[in-house]
C-alpha cells in the first residue's frame, strides 16, 4: 500500500509540478561553477563598477536579501560569488524570465 501511495504521489508531482518549496530546493543542487560564477559576474558588471544594485541583480540572482551579506543594498564581487557558490545566482539565459511571453501577439 506504501508503495502505491509513492507512486501515486511521484506521478501527481510529475503531471502538475512540484511545489515551490522542493523546486527552490533542486534550484539550489544547480549550482554553477566557479568559473562560470567569475562569468556571469563579469556580464552582470559590465560597467566594472565593483558593485549591483538590486535591479542589476535582478536577472541573475534569486534573493537578493541573502547574497547581500552585508545589507548594504548592493553586491560586491565577492558577495556575488559567494551567493553563486551557494547556488542562489543563475545564468540569466537559462532563468526562464522570459517564459510564457510569445512576443508575438497571438492569445492562444
Amino acid at each position: 500500500m506504501k508503495m502505491l501511495c509513492t507512486a501515486s504521489i511521484a506521478a501527481l508531482l510529475v503531471t502538475f509540478g512540484a511545489p515551490a518549496s522542493l523546486q527552490s530546493a533542486s534550484a539550489a543542487d544547480q549550482k554553477l561553477s566557479k568559473a562560470d560564477c567569475q562569468s556571469l559576474w563579469g556580464r552582470a558588471d559590465s560597467s566594472g563598477s565593483g558593485s549591483l544594485s538590486s535591479a542589476q541583480a535582478q536577472p541573475y540572482v534569486t534573493n537578493f536579501a541573502k547574497v547581500d551579506a552585508n545589507a548594504d543594498g548592493k553586491l560586491s564581487g565577492a558577495e556575488f560569488l559567494a551567493g553563486c557558490q551557494k547556488g542562489l545566482v543563475h545564468d540569466s539565459a537559462g532563468s526562464g524570465a522570459s517564459e510564457g511571453a510569445s512576443g508575438s501577439g497571438k492569445k492562444y
